[in-house]
């Protein structure tokens, strides 16, 4: 090329400008087990791991809990004025369909 240096700025600055576009790509395109050793994926990974062990013991936590409000209300029932009133809930329930039918 000339000895022009405009030409010479311009030229520099279109390779660095290429250059730091490949490394870009290349840092796009890479998998993210494979980015710096695979160390931050793997990190990752844990944390993935745990949130999903505290999920499923949440769950399970849960449904105890309505399984627990299940048998109190259960026991509550076996109450000999509670038992009247659930009856007496039926049968009104019962009367009013068959009104309506």
């Amino acid at each position: 090329m000339s000895d022009n240096w405009v030409v010479g700025v311009l030229q520099f600055g279109l390779d660095t400008w290429n250059s730091k576009l490949n490394e870009v790509w290349t840092l796009i395109t890479q998998s993210p087990s494979e980015f710096k050793g695979g160390t931050i994926w793997n990190v990752i990974v844990g944390i993935n791991g745990a949130l999903q062990a505290i999920g499923l013991a949440l769950l399970v936590i849960f449904f105890l809990v309505g399984i627990v409000k299940t048998c109190r209300k259960f026991c509550r029932s076996k109450k000999a004025r509670t038992s009247i009133k659930i009856i007496y809930k039926i049968c009104i329930i019962k009367s009013s369909n068959n009104l309506w039918t």
